[in-house]
């Protein structure tokens, strides 16, 4: 190979072509480093506080990166901006950091597609918060997916450990499912699904939370800040609320119920999303082998 094309891989002049910013995410630490201009800027803040949507991204690649451990790419834009960024997870020392190069597309970005007035009409930033949906969301019942929980709920968890805050999530279990569907068929089963999530949606009232289907009949609700008393209380609003409502199917009109375990970060006592789950999900078999139609802490 050419000796000039070995020294331009080897030097930092390839990474500017292929990176207008580069930063370094330490989860754990918290710290966001950002290299631009060969400048190196070191920012106490949260790493999306570039993105300006003061939240943290449903589709979080660098998260996806640090827990998988593998490079991830996506789209995503600020105000004026549109950059393609790559997460790329890198090991050092006793810990796990994320390298994330933004690249500034907004002038290349469907160039092909320029003419296309169905892409004019959508818009490009709205087409990429689209894209970021499709992918965290449940197609049946519109609630984030079993995917979101285990991205979101460690960054969640990190950020309540870091601030010394609360945090409870709540797992749902609808009751006698089986017989649902034996009785009204898959679809009557999914349309009882359907309900189910509505009505836990409609019972969150805080910003901060979240609903997401955890898989077949289950649900789990995260709440960042929220101790045992408030989760507590949510939950029994949820089973009050699911047992007065009618699910309407066809000709028919008929009632379920669910039972809800909840987890708190201080009972558990770990920073680790899975054990968080399991406590919540032991408390929900709890409520299930005690009767059901219950909520269990």
């Amino acid at each position: 190979m050419d000796s000039k094309i070995i020294e331009f891989l080897s030097s930092p002049a390839l990474l500017e072509q292929i990176s207008d910013i580069t930063r370094i995410v330490d989860p754990l630490q918290k710290t966001v480093t950002e290299y631009k201009d060969r400048v190196a800027m070191i920012d106490e803040a949260h790493c999306f506080d570039f993105w300006g949507k003061n939240k943290a991204c449903d589709n979080c690649i660098s998260m996806r990166g640090y827990n998988d451990n593998t490079t991830y790419t996506k789209i995503e834009y600020t105000k004026d901006k549109t950059y393609m960024v790559t997460a790329v997870p890198y090991n050092i020392a006793d810990r796990r950091i994320v390298i994330e190069m933004l690249k500034d597309i907004s002038k290349s970005v469907f160039h092909d597609l320029s003419g296309d007035t169905v892409m004019q009409q959508i818009g490009i930033h709205t087409l990429i918060d689209n894209m970021n949906k499709l992918a965290f969301r449940d197609s049946l019942t519109g609630l984030y997916n079993r995917r979101y929980i285990m991205e979101k709920l460690p960054v969640d968890l990190l950020n309540s450990v870091l601030s010394a805050t609360d945090l409870s999530i709540i797992m749902v279990d609808i009751d006698h499912f089986k017989k649902v569907n034996d009785t009204y068929g898959h679809i009557g089963g999914d349309y009882t699904l359907q309900h189910v999530a509505a009505t836990l949606s409609g019972c969150l009232k805080r910003a901060n939370d979240w609903i997401a289907r955890f898989g077949g009949e289950e649900f789990l609700i995260c709440m960042p800040g929220a101790n045992l008393e408030a989760a507590k209380a949510t939950a029994e609003g949820m089973r009050e609320s699911l047992e007065k409502s009618l699910v309407r199917y066809q000709n028919a009109e008929f009632n379920v119920t669910a039972s809800f375990g909840i987890s708190n970060l201080k009972s558990v006592g770990q920073v680790n999303a899975e054990d968080l789950i399991k406590q919540a999900d032991e408390k929900l078999y709890s409520a299930k082998n005690n009767g059901r139609n219950r909520v269990e802490f």
